[in-house]
């Protein structure tokens, strides 16, 4: 029941996407500490199979929508400026996917971003960077980078870390790579 409502905000959100010009989206999200241009993903990753860039007007009015059912993300979404994921379906580790995710992560440490999370493996490449500005959160990005899947979100505004998992499920996007739907609370054992 509780993703009804979300999928019916994120439909609302994505209807009112498609009649606001998306580069404006953007434009007023690059002014913010906590925003990151990844340049052009599309020359290396294709066509997203996920797009979304949601301003401050559209987190605001999916917080208002929000609020009597999740008073937490609809406190959550009122202190966001802006949301941008970016989902690449790829059938097999695109050429200089390695290359962008490195070259990016140098760029984003260059800019003052901390890196959090990084994992270097051969079929897998993630990057988890937080911009902190005197002991404030202002933004988190998220670069995963597969053989069938590469992921690119960027949350501007001040969030948490473990705040970032309740915005991606409430855009139903997973960026744990559970692809099955699966509930963290099936296996808890209740048997006593």
């Amino acid at each position: 029941m509780k993703h009804s409502i979300f999928r019916k905000i994120l439909t609302l959100c994505a209807t009112l996407l498609i009649s606001l010009p998306a580069m404006a989206q953007e434009d007023s999200l690059k002014d913010y500490p906590g925003y990151v241009d990844f340049g052009e993903l599309s020359s290396i990753f294709g066509e997203p199979t996920v797009q979304i860039a949601v301003g401050e007007s559209l987190l605001g009015l999916v917080g208002s929508l929000s609020a009597s059912e999740d008073p937490e993300a609809a406190e959550l979404f009122s202190r966001l400026n802006g949301v941008r994921v970016n989902v690449f379906e790829t059938t097999a580790m695109a050429d200089g996917a390695v290359d962008f995710v490195k070259d990016t992560s140098a760029k984003l440490d260059d800019m003052g971003w901390e890196p959090v999370v990084t994992v270097n493996s051969q079929d897998e490449q993630v990057r988890i960077f937080m911009m902190i500005n005197n002991d404030r959160v202002e933004g988190i990005t998220v670069m995963a980078v597969e053989e069938t899947e590469a992921v690119f979100v960027n949350v501007i505004g001040s969030i948490s870390p473990e705040e970032l998992g309740k915005v991606m499920d409430n855009f139903d996007i997973d960026i744990n790579g559970d692809h099955g739907g699966h509930d963290d609370h099936d296996d808890e054992d209740t048997t006593g």
